[in-house]
């Protein structure tokens, strides 16, 4: 189960419920049913949190297993205590110079919990990290609108063809990032987008927030 559409219709049939029998539980049409459930992914839909905490409780799961898969049978919202740690999602504030760039803790957002196990398997400090919603497909399909991406910050030594959160003119970028003779080449996955190329001289205006380590759609 690879996806948050696949694990809700895994879960819906662990529970033994139909798309229809969900629908009703829930007070919406099927037809929203079958496009969270869409195999097809350029066509399949997610819920917004907030439905997304209805479905996770009817289902008797719980929304970060849905988002990310971990911990293939959760127990209902499980805490820090219980072998998680919060992962906090943020925004970006780039209205000052781009040295003063500030992290706004997202008020919309409810924190990740992720299975220690999964920061020891990845060698993470969970204080390092820091999640965030991609805007935008500029690199889909590898990260697709909406998604959320997780940053390593204590990873910021460019390394070609890892993708990175970037600030560069006071702009935000989520790209693949590959060094060249002549700087720094930010590159999208989706080809309808040029790649952005950095000149050594220009490189003052260039910070690297993190390295991506993970990511949920």
């Amino acid at each position: 189960m690879h996806t948050i559409h696949s694990r809700i219709r895994q879960a819906r049939t662990n529970k033994g419920l139909t798309q229809a029998e969900l629908a009703e539980k829930l007070n919406i049409s099927i037809t929203a049913i079958q496009l969270w459930e869409n195999k097809d992914e350029a066509k399949a839909t997610a819920p917004k949190r907030k439905r997304l905490e209805e479905v996770a409780k009817i289902l008797g799961v719980t929304v970060t297993w849905l988002y990310t898969g971990e911990n293939p049978k959760p127990t209902e919202n499980p805490s820090p205590s219980e072998g998680y740690k919060k992962v906090m999602i943020y925004t970006i504030d780039l209205s000052k110079n781009h040295e003063n760039i500030k992290w706004i803790l997202s008020e919309f957002e409810e924190p990740l919990l992720i299975n220690n196990n999964w920061f020891k398997s990845k060698n993470l400090i969970p204080d390092d990290l820091r999640a965030m919603r991609v805007k935008g497909n500029s690199m889909a399909p590898n990260l697709e609108n909406n998604d959320i991406v997780m940053i390593n910050t204590n990873d910021v030594e460019p390394v070609d063809g890892e993708i990175y959160a970037i600030t560069y003119n006071k702009h935000f970028f989520i790209r693949q990032i590959r060094q060249t003779v002549d700087g720094i080449n930010l590159i999208s996955s989706n080809s309808d987008y040029e790649t952005i190329k950095i000149s050594y001289n220009h490189l003052d205006n260039f910070i690297i927030l993190g390295k991506k380590v993970w990511r949920c759609g």
